[in-house]
């Protein structure tokens, strides 16, 4: 699923779309808008980050999203995780990537909740 997820940038989008990891399928949210860039008191392009980190939340929660990958791999350990991959897996070990649904949640939560406390703290209207 491509969902439209403006904020970043007016045009950015996200993803939610299957993966398979030796076989079995794990369901990826990338996450194409993670810094909020420099909205200082422009509380409409605040609002519109916050929406989109929610509608971004809710198609992920809705496709049953365990791994979370973000335009900016600081922010999802994507250096670390991608150099784990390699590594050999004990049986029933997961995919360094996967992270868990509720993890998922987290982050866009996390994403959601810095974007208002900003909005607050530059007083946007």
């Amino acid at each position: 699923d491509v969902i439209f997820t403006p904020g970043h940038t007016p045009g950015t989008l996200s993803y939610v779309f299957p993966v398979k990891d030796k076989g079995k399928t794990v369901t990826v949210a990338y996450s194409g808008g993670t810094l909020t860039g420099a909205f200082g008191s422009d509380g409409k392009r605040w609002d519109e980050y916050i929406d989109s980190q929610k509608r971004m939340a809710q198609a992920a929660a809705a496709a049953g999203a365990s791994v979370i990958l973000s335009n900016h791999s600081e922010y999802d350990n994507a250096y670390t995780k991608s150099r784990l991959v390699g590594v050999k897996r004990e049986v029933g070990e997961d995919n360094p990537f996967v992270v868990g649904p509720q993890s998922v949640q987290n982050y866009f939560t996390v994403m959601e909740e810095c974007a208002t406390a900003s909005k607050l703290r530059n007083a946007a209207k």
